[in-house]
Formats: C-alpha cells, structure tokens, sequence
C-alpha cells in the first residue's frame, strides 16, 4: 500500500466483534443443496433453524457485510451479480449504477450487491465463494474488482490469515454456516436497492426519491415509497451527512461510497509516499503460489455450478505506478490475458483507464463514488449475464 490512509488505515487492529444478529446452519459444507433457478430463486428461510448465535471471523467489517449479505438475500433472493474483492471492489463499484446502466441495455431489475471486503486477497475471496456462502446465495454472475496486490502470493495475508484463525471458520471447517436471526428478517419496511425504478411522479420533482420494491412484496406495499438508501444519492447533500450517506447506501448494497477527493499535494502533505519496492503488498511478488491457486479454486468453481465468472482490473492513478508497481502490474496484465484464454474467465483491464483522473479517486489507489460510477457505467455497457438476452 502506498500510505496508511483513511481507507486502509486500521485494517490491521480491527479487534474481533460479537456478531449477535447471525446464527448457525447446517448441512456440511460439501453436500450437495438442491435448488431452485437461480433467475426464479426464492428468499432464504434457512434462518428459521437457527440454532445458536455464530461466532467472529475476526474481522469487524467481514462479520458485517456478511450480515448485509445475508439480510439481502432474506428479502430479494440471491443476487444476478455479487461482487467481491478487496476494499478497492468495496468502494470502487457502485452496484446502483451498474443496475440502472444494465437497465438501459435491456436487463430490468437485476439484483446486484458488493460483498467487498478490506484487505480480502484472492485467498479470502475464495473462502467466502467456496465455503461462506451456501449454494442458494450464490449469484449468477461473479464480477471479483480488484489488482495485483490481492494476488501476489509472497506477501503478508493479514485478513485471511485471521479468518481462518477465527472461531466462525471453526465451525464453518465442522460445516455449519451462519444464516440470519429471524428480527432482522422481519425488519420493516421492505427497502432495499433492487430492482430501482426512477420515479416519473410530478410531485416528485425534483427528484426526492425512487421506486424501491421488493419483487416478492405484496401488492399493498409495493405501492409504498422507500426513502432508503437512495435518498442520500438523490437529495442535496447538504441535506444529508456524508456518514448517513455511507451507512444508507452500505446496509442495503453492500458499496461504501466515498466523496473525498485525492488531491496529491494535500495528500502527500498528510501520509508518507511510500515507493512499490518498500510497499508490503508487493513484498516478495510472485503470481506462483497460494493465491493464484485460489483463483483457480474460484474459477473452476463457478464453472461447476454454471456461475459466470468476470474478473476487473480496477483503475489506478499514474502517481500510484512507479517503477516497481508498473512492472508488477504489467506481469499482472500479462498472466490475467493467458489465464483468460485457458479458462472461462471474462477479464475487463481497466487499470490504465483514468491515470490522470484523480477526481476520480480517494487516494492513489481508491476509487471515491465518481470513480465507483464511471466503473460501473463502463461495466455496464460491457456485461453479458448468463442466461439472459436483452
């Protein structure tokens, strides 16, 4: 990384929570779950065997955006596409955007949610595809965002490494998954960010909220205006806090959008300019070892499950790529375009995109919410979902 900064900052001290609102599920990680088509596929109800209250994988942000995962696909279902990766997925595409681009294209109501983590490799991704998520949560689409750092294999995997170290990945190794407490699926009312249909109402201009209904909700409320998340992306932002922003959006898609902007002189001014060589993430690079193995894993996965698979490399400012980092993300973009001619893996190389957009950016490696939506944007004019013609 090339500076302890607000978006990295604290990944390694995250003291491990009590998560109290997820409990426990079996069968055995490996025995095969019937289930239905994934595009027909109905919400969860395996929380209504519960058993016991599930136990920390000793990260703070995993245990919550595992109960934001869990909690989504209680009220709509599993999603068309999950997106996963490290905190450059989490902040780097907007899954409101994606929808309404994809929209245009032809595929309505798609069911979109970032399950982006801080500090996840390709190790952690793998884990949470493999064996977290049951097979009736996982989606249709798998877009994995993120870049040569979460598959260098010669660095230091702090999150995953606590992880597996954690009581929850105990009991996920004795085939128990955690699935969600019945009070959070009864929680009121149904608002969640999919399927999203602007509002033509005159009343409503301009534009204060949006059409917010799950499918599978009764005609009485499917008739209700929900003013959640979306209202902090529609109304004034002076009318919302920047963190009301953030919670809104984050609890019901997963995205944590970010609005700071990196502005190098000021930056550098806060955090120390590391260079690539002293950078711990690149430390002893090799794309030979535990963490392209895990992306095999993933890939061959999803192609047994008929799981389409597509993989971003995300963007990058020209201040970030020194010597050291550009020849390392070269090596990169090399070995992702001969993986992707041998397996079913769709790769988008977007790394060279916006070089010199920092607006886009929220430090030299991270995009903000512009960036978050120009991604999307560009993803979904690119996309092609399984199954589906538009």
């Amino acid at each position: 990384m090339i500076a302890n900064t607000p978006a990295t900052a604290g990944l390694q001290q995250e003291q491990p929570p009590s998560v109290q609102n997820i409990r426990l599920a079996a069968p055995a990680l490996d025995q095969p779950v019937a289930s239905p088509p994934r595009s027909h596929r109905a919400p969860s109800q395996s929380s209504r065997s519960s058993i016991a209250p599930f136990p920390t994988f000793n990260s703070q942000q995993l245990d919550q955006q595992l109960q934001r995962y869990l909690r989504f696909v209680a009220q709509s279902g599993s999603p068309d596409i999950l997106i996963v990766g490290s905190s450059r997925a989490l902040q780097g595409i907007d899954p409101i955007v994606l929808q309404q681009t994809l929209a245009q294209r032809g595929y309505p109501k798609l069911k979109i949610f970032n399950f982006g983590v801080n500090g996840a490799t390709a190790q952690l991704v793998d884990l949470i595809v493999r064996k977290l998520l049951a097979p009736d949560q996982l989606p249709r689409l798998l877009l994995w965002a993120d870049g040569v750092r979460a598959f260098n294999s010669g660095r230091a995997d702090i999150t995953y490494n606590r992880a597996i170290a954690s009581p929850g990945y105990q009991l996920l190794a004795a085939g128990i998954r955690p699935v969600l407490m019945p009070p959070l699926l009864q929680r009121e009312p149904l608002c969640i960010a999919l399927p999203l249909q602007r509002s033509t109402r005159d009343a409503l201009s301009p534009l204060k909220s949006f059409n917010v209904v799950p499918s599978f909700a009764p005609a009485y409320q499917q008739r209700l205006w929900c003013w959640e998340p979306l209202r902090a992306l529609s109304q004034p932002e002076a009318l919302v806090k920047p963190e009301e922003r953030i919670v809104d959006v984050q609890e019901t898609t997963g995205f944590q959008p970010l609005s700071n902007q990196f502005k190098p002189d000021e930056y550098f001014q806060r955090y120390p300019k590391v260079q690539g060589a002293y950078d711990g993430d690149y430390r002893d690079f090799t794309l030979n070892g535990k963490q392209t193995q895990a992306l095999n894993n993933v890939v061959m996965f999803a192609k047994a499950r008929q799981i389409s698979i597509v993989f971003v490399n995300l963007p990058l400012t020209q201040i970030y790529l020194d010597e050291t980092r550009t020849a390392n993300e070269q090596q990169f973009r090399t070995y992702l375009q001969q993986f992707a001619r041998s397996q079913p893996l769709t790769v988008h190389d977007l790394s060279q995109r916006w070089l010199y957009q920092n607006a886009y950016f929220t430090d030299p490696s991270h995009l903000n919410r512009h960036g978050a939506a120009a991604v999307a944007t560009q993803l979904g004019k690119r996309l092609i979902l399984p199954s589906v013609q538009p």
